[in-house]
């Protein structure tokens, strides 16, 4: 139907965002000195990106891949929005959980 090559170059940008986005959730030093909740949701966040970005990659004419593929990133998103929305709970859990004795 059409050429997918503009397409493609497209789907790699969208990927080489993703994948800026996950490295400076993860590896950044004020990402460090955040939550480990946060942390995650912010890897999750990229991911959205990196998966978006291989569907249009991908372009294959089976659709249960690109159909994966795009539920894995609305997961992921979900995800990330969940556990961002709710990092300063669960890591005060977290906290008040190891703070318990140990049997």
């Amino acid at each position: 139907m059409f050429n997918g090559e503009p397409l493609a170059a497209l789907g790699w940008l969208i990927c080489a965002v993703g994948i800026g986005i996950f490295g400076i959730g993860v590896f950044a030093r004020k990402s460090r000195e955040r939550s480990g909740t946060r942390r995650v949701a912010d890897a999750l966040s990229g991911a959205v990106f990196i998966l978006l970005g291989l569907t249009v990659i991908l372009n294959e004419p089976d659709d249960s891949l690109i159909k994966g593929l795009v539920l894995a990133a609305v997961a992921a998103g979900l995800s990330s929005w969940y556990l961002g929305r709710h990092a300063r709970r669960m890591d005060r859990a977290a906290r008040a959980r190891s703070k318990l004795p140990h049997a």
